[in-house]
């Protein structure tokens, strides 16, 4: 995998705190990294402190959520024939030294990885209704794609671009994707893994997503993708 550019998204919203220090931290690896930002009509200076950093920005003129963002991703890994894709979140909750690890479990046939938090017991610094939400739709997608799920929400993945091709056509979610990538993926016969990676505080500090907003908006998601 080493041999050809590894493509690596970063779907973002407002993280002009972050997104310069998410993109050296993935130039300090040393690979032959293609960073693409894609900016979801950010009302910031996300978009010019990416490009500083020496990002590629594509931009969304309007906040269309995140699922809009990384379909957006998934084409341009298909145009431009990429055999893997990397995304991992703008907010620095992401430590870009698990990319190695991501990369590495990706070569052994599997269609998705999904950087895992909770395969080890480590301190999460995140509010107790979203790990609980997180844990309660995990279980729910074991039991769905009879793949064990420790982590539905991580966005910190690599995706075999041939199962895309045959994936990008079902998704229609535009915020919370991680579930749907998930059983679109699965219904298309995708080898899934999980591998554990680090859980840190994300830079910008509070989450975007209100506790109500959150719990709802993950139902909701998972019940028209189950349907």
């Amino acid at each position: 995998m080493n041999e050809k550019p590894i493509f690596v998204f970063i779907p973002a919203y407002n993280e002009e705190e972050s997104i310069e220090r998410v993109i050296n931290g993935l130039k300090k690896l040393k690979l032959n990294l293609k960073i693409y930002v894609i900016d979801d009509g950010s009302t910031d200076r996300t978009a010019g402190k990416a490009r500083k950093a020496g990002a590629t920005v594509i931009r969304h003129p309007i906040n269309i959520g995140g699922g809009a963002a990384i379909r957006t991703a998934f084409t341009l890994a298909i145009l431009n024939n990429a055999e893997y894709i990397v995304t991992l979140d703008g907010d620095g909750q992401h430590d870009p030294k698990d990319l190695l690890k991501i990369i590495e479990a990706a070569k052994d046939g599997v269609d998705l990885v999904i950087g895992s938090r909770f395969l080890k017991k480590q301190k999460q610094e995140m509010p107790r209704y979203r790990l609980m939400g997180i844990r309660l739709f995990s279980r729910l997608l074991t039991k769905k794609v009879k793949t064990k799920i420790t982590d539905a929400t991580s966005c910190y993945r690599v995706y075999k671009t041939k199962m895309l091709r045959r994936t990008l056509p079902k998704l229609r979610e535009n915020q919370y994707y991680g579930l749907e990538t998930i059983v679109r993926m699965a219904e298309n016969r995708a080898k899934i893994k999980e591998v554990s990676i680090t859980s840190i505080p994300r830079i910008c500090g509070k989450s975007k997503k209100g506790v109500l907003k959150y719990g709802y908006n993950l139902m909701r998601t998972l019940l028209r993708t189950l349907t």
